[in-house]
């Protein structure tokens, strides 16, 4: 009987597990996590090695502002692995009618030259309907940083294979989401984006009738390297798509000329803030104090700038959805494939 190997979504222990289990319970943290023998599953193929991915991570970096230049000449390269991590895809069909209460303007009293001497908002009522199909990408593993960009399975995927993994020396990772819970967060989600439809008609809604129909529902294991090095004794990641080598999470050491400057304005803004309430102190302690504190907020603001370490995130080209700026993890990290 073969044995294939996982790694645990809370601790990352390896286990071996036999074939034909479904159910694992980590022997370290206790957690439980599931293999999905029992379903059918793909995996998104990979495109582009490590020397690739950190080739492109750094062409990436440079794009950025408030880099440190000298890092593509100093860096230390500590690791690179390559991880596949579970996603639910989901296609939904989904429909809604509605009624509810619009908003209109009206425009009386025209001037001769053109323009309106009244403006005034009223309400009427509305009804429509919307139409619309979904896919929803899903994760399956809380290991999958929520922080960063979407990762996007791929249409081009093929049948998942355990020897395809071994062979590009990859680790598996376990899920802990189960199908039904997959399918109630698509349902959930797409009953989110037709809120959002509505809400573009409508300023309240009156009545409302949903038909959500999850047509399929599929495992996909998506590849990612997860790359750790270090600059000047600091330790930074990042996380590249291995199938489209798009940077998905990333640290970076910022550039400390930049971070002076913040710093600085910083104390430039505390100056004026006090200069100014000692100016306005004469004409009474509330315009003196508010201010000063207006200068002092700003500095504040400034010197977070200044004292946060500096992260990345690519920018999705199309930009986000509605249901990717939903407030759960899952809905965090959902793209239309």
């Amino acid at each position: 009987m073969s044995v294939k190997t996982y790694q645990c979504p809370n601790c990352s222990a390896p286990h071996e597990v036999r074939q034909g289990d479904v159910a694992i319970k980590c022997r370290y943290c206790g957690a439980s996590f599931r293999t999905f023998e029992e379903e059918k599953r793909y995996i998104v193929p990979v495109h582009y090695d490590s020397s690739r991915a950190v080739e492109n991570f750094l062409l990436w970096v440079k794009k950025q502002t408030g880099y440190e230049e000298s890092l593509p000449l100093n860096i230390n390269l500590r690791e690179a692995q390559l991880h596949f991590y579970p996603f639910w895809v989901a296609t939904v069909r989904a429909r809604t009618s509605f009624t509810g209460i619009g908003e209109d303007v009206e425009y009386s009293n025209p001037e001769p030259r053109g323009g309106y001497r009244s403006i005034r908002t009223v309400t009427k009522q509305e009804s429509g309907s919307f139409e619309r199909l979904f896919e929803f990408c899903l994760p399956a593993s809380k290991e999958i940083p929520a922080g960063g960009e979407l990762v996007a399975v791929s249409r081009a995927r093929v049948f998942f294979s355990h020897e395809y993994v071994e062979q590009r020396g990859g680790v598996l990772h376990g899920a802990v989401f189960t199908r039904d819970e997959a399918r109630q967060t698509a349902e959930r989600t797409a009953a989110n984006e037709l809120s959002n439809l509505i809400a573009r008609e409508v300023v309240k809604t009156v009545s409302r009738s949903d038909e959500i129909e999850v047509s399929d529902l599929s495992l996909v294991y998506a590849p990612i390297w997860r790359i750790g090095y270090e600059f000047r004794g600091k330790q930074y990641y990042a996380m590249v798509d291995a199938s489209s080598s798009r940077v998905i999470d990333a640290t970076y050491p910022p550039d400390i000329e930049e971070k002076a400057g913040y710093m600085g304005v910083a104390a430039l803004h505390v100056v004026a803030g006090v200069v100014l309430a000692s100016l306005l102190w004469g004409a009474g302690w509330l315009p003196s104090i508010t201010a000063a504190a207006g200068f002092i907020a700003a500095a504040a603001g400034y010197a977070w700038r200044g004292l946060s370490p500096t992260r990345a995130a690519e920018q999705i080209a199309e930009g986000k959805t509605p249901a990717q700026k939903a407030v759960s993890l899952a809905e965090r990290w959902m793209r239309k494939t």
